[in-house]
């Protein structure tokens, strides 16, 4: 196994990029889409957003996935691309954080399950598992890429 390095010049944890090649791998096998990265336009406006409307900056792990694919969605757990994407469906960051943008606006949605949303919260800056439509904290992580390796994990245990 090797130790690839992130555009973002950040060393990848080898585990998730372990998944993250299993999964493209897998998508491929079954003929399904793996977005490629991001558009250097859409980091732009995605940074934008976050920053305008959002108040926030996005962390950079999730920079470093969007760099690698825009987006994921395997075996029902998502990953928000920088855009949405229509086929097979995967909401954009800015465009779920708009629907689902809750009344305090006490967190940012990075993904979901159709049970579970994957966000931060606000306040703390804790990243968090939430249950849908409760928003009620399950579980608790200390960052953005320990909150991916449990979501990844997950998928490639279905």
């Amino acid at each position: 196994m090797t130790t690839s390095i992130l555009p973002c010049g950040e060393p990848a944890v080898p585990e998730l990029e372990d998944l993250l090649a299993r999964i493209d791998t897998e998508k491929r096998i079954f003929d399904q889409i793996v977005w490629p990265p991001a558009s250097a336009d859409a980091f732009e406006g995605l940074g934008v957003f976050a920053r305008d409307t959002l108040q926030t900056e996005l962390p950079p792990g999730y920079i470093a996935l969007l760099r690698r694919n825009d987006g994921i969605d395997f075996n029902s757990y998502a990953i928000y691309g920088a855009n949405e994407h229509a086929r097979p469906f995967l909401s954009g960051f800015a465009e779920a954080n708009m629907r689902l943008s809750d009344p305090a606006a006490k967190f940012v949605f990075y993904g979901d399950t159709g049970h579970e949303f994957y966000a931060q919260e606000r306040q703390s800056g804790t990243w968090v598992v939430l249950d849908s439509p409760s928003l009620d904290a399950i579980v608790r992580f200390p960052s953005f890429d320990t909150l991916l390796m449990h979501v990844l994990t997950l998928a490639c245990a279905e």
